[in-house]
């Protein structure tokens, strides 16, 4: 059966979704655990209109790193929509249990216009599984040797922990750059299409 609508809202730009914007940002918490504003990547310094809390929020006074889904209001407001959680990996010489390089898909890479973080979103696979100890583990390392002062050379760490891989799940993550000195970055992921290796300036 077809049928038509005249009104419908969304096609015409003035949907309840229609201004939402997608943006990585810090969090800052307040006292009770509300998040009240952000500085997105870009720059920009948002209040939250309607401050929210999450289950994964758990200390006041601080700031978390996400993907803030909101709709910009104006007069540096923003409405949120929703926040998913943002691992921030820090770079380690070692990692505890050994190196694992177990493959992943890398689906972008990026350097906010703020230059504070390299964000990588990935795609891992997973499964149901009644082993409560299979639980997939991401880490990153600082290879020392081959490293020099103007350029660090990392390696993504993945442990795929036992879990099945039946399908897909996104994951967000964030590189500080504030833990370099160094302008340049090169990252080496290893995927299901074999190791890549991606370069980043800071400038």
């Amino acid at each position: 059966m077809l049928a038509s609508c005249e009104r419908d809202a969304y096609d015409k730009g003035e949907g309840e979704y229609s201004l939402m914007t997608a943006e990585m940002v810090e969090a800052h918490v307040d006292g009770d655990k509300h998040v009240d504003r952000v500085e997105t990547d870009d720059g920009l310094r948002l209040s939250v209109k309607n401050s929210f809390t999450t289950s994964w929020i758990h200390t006041a006074d601080t700031t978390y790193r996400g993907l803030l889904y909101y709709n910009n209001i104006g007069e540096d407001k923003a409405e949120a929509v929703s926040l998913i959680r943002v691992g921030v990996l820090q770079p380690r010489d070692s990692i505890e249990g050994g190196l694992k390089t177990d493959p992943l898909y890398l689906e972008s890479a990026w350097v906010g216009r703020n230059h504070k973080y390299l964000n990588l979103r990935l795609r891992l696979l997973t499964g149901s599984t009644d082993d409560e100890n299979a639980i997939q583990t991401l880490g990153l390392l600082a290879d020392t040797l081959l490293s020099t002062p103007s350029h660090v050379r990392l390696t993504l760490c993945h442990g795929q922990g036992g879990q099945p891989e039946y399908y897909s799940v996104n994951a967000y993550v964030s590189i500080p750059l504030s833990a370099f000195t160094a302008d340049t970055l090169t990252l080496t992921v290893n995927t299901y299409g074999g190791s890549i290796q991606r370069t980043f300036t800071r400038q």
